[in-house]
């Protein structure tokens, strides 16, 4: 195995942990009371908490918080897309579901290859995108499709739900060239400030909308610290600095690993049911990230 084989599987390994991370998301915000803290707040207490344990995380390696000038531009357009990610996703659960809208923001894997391709020159082969409807297939299984009714609201939250594949994908984008182009100031600086832009701009959204924004207890805070904490903090910093050594169409697959492990977490912690379709599209969205990517990775080391 060659030393690039050797920084990519690190990478590959680092990029699960943090999708592991970016996973228990859901299982925090479900703790919360949406109608004590609105969902455009939960997403700024979480980036903003995100923000001030980056930098005190950046400061107690005793690195600068300070990013080269042109790499601004990249944690910028990296806040503003995560901005959007965020916002158009919870309207999306509100019009057609959190199942729905999870599977439409499950087409980031697609999104994310045609963009790799376009601005990365990534080659896409037959397999990623068998892979990567295999993935779409499962998660689809996965979560269950229900009946349902094509009225306005619901139409709309489909539309939302397909940008916020886009927004998702051009976020991995993002921050995959922000990592790459911030030199030595090392990816928890980028990370801080990509972080900040988004909570500026989710708290200003929140205080637009009127929606309650203040934790009610103490119990709130430490739930939204924790969501700060792991999802945002430890795991978009193993995520950020995974990228830069990976394909982000590769990467992108992975992510879906994401949906499977946030519905093992609500059977665990909330008792939610598996059925059998569930647990068949758990076993089909595994094997197609595996497919699709540690089995690139192996095959590289032969």
């Amino acid at each position: 195995m060659t030393s690039v084989d050797k920084r990519r599987f690190r990478s590959l390994l680092l990029l699960l942990f943090g999708t592991v991370c970016i996973s228990f998301a859901a299982i925090f915000v479900k703790l919360i009371d949406i109608s004590q803290v609105g969902p455009t707040a939960i997403g700024f207490w979480r980036t903003l908490f995100g923000f001030a344990i980056l930098a005190l995380w950046t400061l107690a390696e005793r690195r600068t918080l300070k990013l080269p000038p042109h790499v601004y531009k990249w944690a910028a357009l990296a806040g503003f897309v995560f901005f959007l990610d965020l916002f158009l996703w919870h309207r999306s659960i509100i019009y057609c579901g959190a199942g729905m809208a999870t599977i439409l923001a499950g087409t980031q894997v697609f999104c994310s290859g045609i963009l790799s391709r376009i601005f990365y020159k990534e080659t896409l082969t037959a397999r990623f995108f068998l892979a990567a409807f295999g993935g779409i297939v499962g998660v689809i299984m996965l979560i269950g499709v229900g009946s349902i009714e094509l009225s306005d609201k619901y139409i709309l939250g489909v539309i939302l739900g397909l940008l916020t594949g886009i927004t998702y994908a051009n976020y991995i984008l993002s921050v995959k060239r922000g990592s790459h182009e911030q030199g030595t100031a090392g990816t928890v600086a980028f990370m801080t400030w990509t972080s900040l832009c988004t909570a500026i701009l989710l708290g200003t959204a929140a205080l637009i909308e009127g929606e309650p924004m203040m934790p009610p207890d103490s119990k709130s805070y430490l739930v939204l610290f924790a969501l700060g904490l792991i999802p945002q903090a430890i795991g978009w910093r193993a995520i950020s600095t995974s990228l830069p050594n990976l394909d982000a169409s590769r990467a992108a697959l992975i992510l879906l690993l994401q949906s499977v492990l946030a519905t093992i977490w609500g059977f665990v912690f909330f008792g939610e049911y598996l059925n059998g379709v569930q647990m068949v599209g758990a076993v089909i969205t595994l094997a197609a990230i595996y497919f699709g990517s540690i089995r690139s990775v192996v095959a590289a080391e032969a």
